[in-house]
């Protein structure tokens, strides 16, 4: 009996020390508990920090002990690719899927979960993770003035999603603008209330990226102060901007020409056109019957009656009881030619038409002279009309914007090569009619620099592409029936592509030709009138 109890005893050890060395083993190998630890991303700047979220298209690196032999990973409970040679029992590396790639944000399906799902053959491991939406931004605010404690406040902005905090704080935009910080400082006030009105996600046309348009509703809670900032905390970021009480200073962002036309309409985008006054520019002043401001407050319309004269200060210059805000309008010093006798006609053939505006020739009605290229059918032209200038027979550049117009270091991306345009229907951008425009600039030393807006994919099958509309403006469209500015950017004239402004200046512009052509054997017509030649800036 006591033998064998003791044998019994002896065998329950013996099994214990089995199944130790056994589990001590599977520990080893990888085959204990999965846990995750720690997420990092794979970026050798970044490889001591941990992160609980990161954007879509982000390489990550799972980290914990026990990951070996891992079946399945998922992220937002949707299975993700993971390269299994790069399996290790202390990590797994996978890339978080784009939105493109048909991966779905919690942000826009709630019953999805923040989270990372680790199969393994021997458990399952989970981590709360967040892969944000893109980058918040406010663009503009909107309610009536004076604002107090209970009025709702409209806010307008990209990406306003997995929203976190939204807060009032007595610091501006300003001040957060110009000052290094990891929180916002100042007295903060929660605000009394916030909704979501609008939440559009959508894949930008022009981007080509997923984004979302967004107007919460919030509500102003009892402020100790008059003006200050209001800041959204989203999981993706902080973003904030300026708000006041009474009405603030109108802010410009853009203007749809800085040299339009008679006739042509004009609109000024920006914030805070509260209550406008005025709009000034050089000697003509706008009184509030003769423009629109938008509903929103952020958009001012009217329709060009007159344009200044020269020796003004080459601003335009918007009003309101809240201050004043100027952008760049009717500079003078940016102008090659208006075809009012400022330049020199080359006097080539086919040669445009000049043609003086007036009020019974609408729709070309415009300041002045205009050229206008007319050709009823084209087709395989080769050396087709052109506008052909130079500043004078004696080699002189073109006056070109000073330095405070233009700074001297600007890339000759953001430099552009500017002119009012009319299309009258001409059979441009229709994808049959392979007509554009051939831009010539000739530099002080009289070479000849050629950029072409077409090319041939097959020229025996008559399939060709433009890089970018014919006669397109600043943001890719090409209107047609109205006045609108085309631009060129002055990078795409070989001998300025990477150059600077400073050294653009230097090799000067002594001649342009602005020239339609038509290599294809489909036949188009072509109607375009052109006014006011000019540089232009615009910062990227």
């Amino acid at each position: 009996m006591f033998n064998n109890r003791y044998g019994w005893l002896f065998m329950a050890l013996m099994a214990l020390m089995v199944l130790s060395v056994s589990s001590c083993k599977e520990d080893e190998e990888g085959m204990g508990t999965p846990v995750i630890t720690a997420v990092r991303v794979c970026d050798p700047a970044k490889a001591d920090s941990t992160f609980t979220k990161a954007g879509t298209g982000r390489q990550i690196a799972i980290i914990g002990q026990n990951l070996s032999k891992v079946q399945k990973v998922f992220i937002n409970d949707q299975q993700v690719y993971f390269n299994p040679t790069m399996n290790t029992d202390h990590s797994v590396i996978v890339r978080i899927p784009s939105e493109d790639d048909g991966f779905v944000l919690t942000a826009f399906d709630s019953n999805l979960k923040d989270e990372i799902r680790v199969e393994t053959s021997h458990g399952i491991a989970t981590y709360a993770f967040k892969v944000t939406a893109p980058y918040p931004s406010i663009s503009r605010i909107q309610a009536s003035y004076p604002r107090k404690a209970g009025d709702l406040l409209n806010v307008y902005g990209l990406n306003l999603v997995d929203i976190e905090k939204v807060y009032f704080t007595d610091i501006t935009a300003a001040q957060l603008d110009t000052t290094k910080w990891e929180t916002v400082g100042g007295n903060h006030v929660d605000a009394a209330n916030v909704s979501t009105v609008v939440s559009d996600h959508h894949i930008n046309s022009r981007t080509q990226a997923y984004e979302t348009t967004s107007q919460l509703g919030v509500v102003i809670p009892s402020l100790p102060y008059d003006k200050g900032a209001l800041v959204i905390e989203c999981a993706a970021g902080t973003t904030y901007i300026d708000f006041s009480v009474v009405p603030g200073k109108p802010v410009l962002f853009d203007v749809s020409s800085d040299m339009p036309v008679i006739g042509e309409e004009v609109v000024l985008e920006g914030r805070e056109f509260v209550q406008v006054e005025s709009i000034t520019y050089g000697d003509v002043t706008l009184t509030p019957d003769q423009f629109t401001v938008s509903e929103s407050e952020d958009a001012i319309q009217f329709k060009m009656s007159q344009v200044p004269s020269q020796g003004g200060d080459g601003l335009l210059t918007v009003t309101t009881p809240g201050g004043q805000a100027s952008i760049l309008f009717y500079n003078y010093g940016c102008l090659l030619t208006s075809f009012d006798g400022d330049a020199t006609d080359n006097g080539w053939d086919p040669n445009a038409t000049y043609e003086t505006a007036s009020p019974d020739m609408a729709p070309f009605t415009s300041s002045g002279n205009y050229a206008r290229i007319t050709v009823e059918s084209e087709a395989q032209q080769w050396w087709g009309k052109m506008v052909y200038f130079r500043k004078d027979w004696d080699g002189n550049s073109f006056a070109l914007p000073s330095f405070d117009v233009i700074p001297e270091t600007a890339s000759a991306d953001e430099v552009y090569l500017a002119m009012e345009v009319y299309n009258n229907n001409s059979d441009y951008n229709n994808g049959v009619f392979s007509g554009y425009i051939r831009y010539m600039i000739q530099t002080l030393d009289n070479s000849e620099n050629q950029f072409d807006n077409f090319e041939w994919t097959d020229y025996d099958a008559g399939v060709f592409a433009h890089p970018s509309p014919v006669l397109g403006d600043i943001n890719g469209e090409a209107p047609v029936g109205k006045w609108y500015r085309h631009v060129l950017p002055l990078s795409r004239i070989p001998c300025f592509a990477g150059l600077s402004y400073g050294e653009i200046v230097t090799l000067g512009i002594n001649q342009f030709r602005l020239q339609s052509i038509n290599q294809g054997t489909s036949r188009g017509f072509i109607d375009v009138c052109l006014d006011n030649v000019r540089i232009f800036y615009k910062k990227k």
